[in-house]
């Protein structure tokens, strides 16, 4: 099989892994209270732009809700990137195994130099790897859910109540 293909594979299998860990570790409700916190935020400061006193109380009451909602959300983060590297990095050191780092399985078009990209105007297994994991994450992470959820209209209210 030709390695361009084998390589894009490979990305595939490691968006899809990391995807779903994600999915597993990080539920819907946590992205909703992400979203929820953002926008407490974002009204806390528009409150203080604002000087908005009335509203301006009603969301500090409200502060260390946040700030534990951030921290829970910012411990499964931490965890759910720490094993998303692990799972990068094993799927890179084995591509180096196979192919090798500098390994060249393409040539670019004309002088098109991409750093760390490629080498020269020829492209790297790693460089592929790259490209082939950042093209395929969005269409994955849509396919599989990942992806944060729209704002709801009630969230607004839920935060100045």
């Amino acid at each position: 099989m030709n390695a361009i293909i084998e390589i894009m594979l490979i990305a595939l299998v490691v968006s899809v892994a990391t995807n779903l860990l994600r999915r597993k570790m990080i539920s819907r409700e946590d992205m909703l209270k992400m979203a929820e916190s953002q926008l407490y935020k974002k009204s806390l400061l528009e409150a203080r732009r604002k000087n908005d006193e009335k509203l301006l109380q009603k969301l500090l009451k409200k502060q260390e809700y946040y700030q534990k909602v951030d921290a829970q959300i910012a411990k499964k983060n931490i965890i759910t990137l720490i094993l998303t590297l692990i799972i990068f990095y094993v799927a890179y050191l084995a591509l180096g195994q196979f192919y090798g780092s500098t390994n060249i399985i393409a040539n670019l078009p004309g002088d098109l130099i991409i750093p760390l990209i490629s080498i020269e105007n020829k492209l790297t297994v790693s460089g592929w790897f790259i490209i082939s994991l950042i093209a395929l994450g969005l269409p994955i992470s849509k396919i599989l859910g990942v992806s944060p959820p729209e704002k709801p209209e009630n969230l607004e209210k839920k935060i100045k109540e």
